[in-house]
């Protein structure tokens, strides 16, 4: 028993091949559809990493394994001193976090931070402020009346 094939089916078949060998070709480094697609703008390349990446991460690590840390500029202390670390619920089970860097290594000004956070309270006053005025001027505003379609007789 000879299986037809009718011609939309056929077409739609090769096309939907045609497609998966494309999208598949821009998948490799150098797959054979790749250059053309960039050419003209259909594929993406990766994007070089900023500075600050490059300096902070290793070139090499595809992943973070588990049980590494990543150096980070500690915050110099304050007038008051952290609360104590009182493991609870899961992570009762733990041991108490080390310090990720070195105490002798520089740390980051509070003051710094003080700043952030004033800025950040002053958007926040602003956003607060725009979104006030914006559903004051909702309120006030009268919904329109609905169109008036003349009967179609």
């Amino acid at each position: 028993m000879p299986t037809e094939f009718p011609a939309k089916k056929l077409l739609l078949l090769s096309t939907l091949l045609w497609a998966g060998a494309a999208l598949a070709g821009c998948a490799g480094d150098d797959g054979l559809v790749k250059g053309p697609a960039e050419a003209i703008g259909m594929a993406t390349t990766p994007q070089e990493s900023k500075a600050f990446v490059r300096a902070t991460r290793p070139d090499d690590m595809a992943f973070i394994p588990v049980g590494s840390t990543i150096p980070v500029a500690q915050l110099c202390p304050g007038p008051t001193p952290p609360p104590a670390y009182t493991p609870s619920g899961t992570s009762a089970h733990f041991a108490t976090p080390k310090p990720i860097a070195d105490p002798g290594e520089a740390c980051k000004p509070r003051a710094d931070f003080k700043g952030i956070e004033a800025r950040l309270e002053a958007k926040q006053k602003t956003n607060e402020a725009a979104g006030n005025t914006a559903k004051a001027l909702g309120a006030a505003t009268t919904p329109p009346k609905p169109a008036q379609i003349p009967p179609a007789n």
